[in-house]
């Protein structure tokens, strides 16, 4: 009976524990899960802070020599899209000198951001070259690199960048975006 009854014991002692050990385990789980949204709720909040202050600068970047130079570029980058078509280019008119000599139609346009819109003459392709669409379109890599370079390290680096920040390049050639040579 003694016997029986220390089986017994053992038994629910060992059903106990399983249960506990559920228990914790469902715990450190829903813990976890919990700081992984806490912390990419911060990082959103980091990327929308970062990026709203880029879009804030774009203005002043617009200016500098670094951009201006590679208007024509861009010109040229978004007409390849459209070999063989007559073409319209929409620009800020200060920017029209940048443009260089161009077979197209060329329309100068105040309201417009810095850039240019390029566009087919029947309307069926067009291409925002501008500075905000660019970034826009550079955002999604820009943020996989700010949050790999601002993540700590599992080995214990400044970040998984090693502190060496590897900015996207602008285009399959190997250009930077005007501007990116400076420190983020």
């Amino acid at each position: 009976a003694a016997r029986v009854a220390l089986q017994r014991r053992d038994r629910e002692l060992t059903a106990r524990r399983t249960q506990r050990r559920a228990r914790l385990d469902a715990a450190l789980a829903e813990a976890r899960r919990t700081a992984r949204g806490a912390r990419l709720t911060a990082q959103h909040a980091l990327l929308e802070r970062i990026f709203s202050r880029a879009r804030a600068l774009l203005p002043e970047v617009a200016g500098t020599e670094a951009y201006l130079s590679q208007v024509a570029a861009h010109c040229a980058e978004a007409r390849r899209y459209l070999e063989g078509v007559r073409v319209v280019v929409r620009c800020q008119p200060a920017l029209v000198g940048r443009l260089g000599e161009l077979e197209v139609t060329l329309l100068e346009d105040a309201s417009l951001p810095p850039g240019v819109l390029v566009s087919a003459e029947d309307g069926s392709v067009f291409i925002d070259n501008t500075l905000p669409a660019r970034l826009a379109r550079l955002e999604p890599k820009l943020a996989v690199v700010l949050l790999q370079s601002l993540s700590p390290s599992p080995r214990g680096g400044e970040g998984r960048g090693e502190g060496k920040t590897k900015w996207p390049l602008d285009s399959a050639r190997g250009e930077r975006m005007a501007g990116d040579d400076h420190e983020p």
